[in-house]
């Protein structure tokens, strides 16, 4: 005998099939339902509705894979299982897989989303501005440029989370841990700029702290045997540097002044100086 189930589930499962819901999406609002049940019922209540035809379904039609194909690249069917629930709705018998080779077919692939700062609308502002502001300057003008930024450097691995394989009955090893040192011990901050030429010498920021003074001093030795290395005149260069507090002191200012320098500054905003940090560690590490 067949197991019935409550008057209340009974009218919920008319409900959802009046509205065109599939099968799936009916059993998700209505936990341990089956699908058996749910043929019955529905067969009870709709005897007259168009059945879908056993075995495989017709190949899904150009104008509905096109339309698929604008809603992927607008963002608006942002995974596959999204794409499958909208293909389910128009009443196509077709398995998550088929879905994954529906939208291989149409050479989308799936890859991992990259990382980059949100930008508000004054961040968007200022950047178009400082494009437009060089958007005349030819390569002789970027060769003269020198950029600059701290970066960290750790001592022991990067700073994300790390994985280690073992066997539910093996002893912990050392290499299955995470060493930390107190006191800040396990990284240094340093100093580094980038010519055109090659990257410049690198500075070690004691105690990962920088003041005004240090800053200026890092200027007056580091930087300026990194200009003499390469041949560079001061007079000649663009300095690039963020807008830290540190570079914007009244004493760095009068040191660009002393030293005829011309200095463009970009406010960081997250990553900004991303490839800067990226390309000191290549040197660094």
């Amino acid at each position: 005998m067949t197991r019935t189930i409550s008057k209340s589930a009974q009218n919920q499962i008319q409900l959802l099939l009046a509205s065109n819901m599939t099968y799936e999406q009916v059993m998700e609002r209505i936990p341990g339902l089956k699908k058996s049940t749910l043929g019955r019922y529905a067969n009870k209540f709709f005897p007259n509705r168009m059945k879908a035809a056993p075995g495989r379904r017709a190949t899904i039609g150009e104008t509905t894979k096109s339309y698929i194909r604008r809603q992927v690249i607008k963002g608006e069917f942002k995974t596959a299982k999204a794409v499958h629930q909208y293909l389910n709705g128009l009443g196509y018998t077709i398995g998550y897989s088929g879905v994954l080779k529906l939208l291989k077919s149409m050479n989308f692939r799936a890859k991992i989303k990259a990382k980059k700062p949100l930008l508000s609308k004054q961040h968007k502002e200022r950047r178009l501005a400082w494009a437009m502001a060089h958007k005349d300057w030819t390569t002789d003008d970027w060769r003269r440029m020198v950029f600059s930024d701290e970066t960290k450097v750790n001592v022991f691995g990067s700073d994300g989370c790390k994985y280690y394989w073992s066997r539910p009955d093996d002893a912990l090893q050392p290499h299955h841990l995470d060493f930390t040192v107190k006191g800040g011990q396990g990284s240094v901050m340093v100093w580094g700029c980038i010519t055109h030429d090659g990257p410049g010498y690198a500075c070690w920021i004691h105690d990962g702290t920088m003041k005004a003074v240090d800053y200026v001093n890092i200027l007056e030795t580091t930087l300026m045997d990194s200009l003499k290395y390469y041949g560079y005149n001061p007079e000649d260069i663009y300095f690039q540097q963020d807008k830290n507090p540190k570079h914007t002191s009244k004493l760095a200012k009068q040191w660009f002044v002393d030293n005829i320098y011309t200095v463009r500054c970009k406010t960081r905003t997250q990553n900004s100086f991303h490839g800067i940090d990226q390309r000191l560690l290549a040197v660094l590490t």
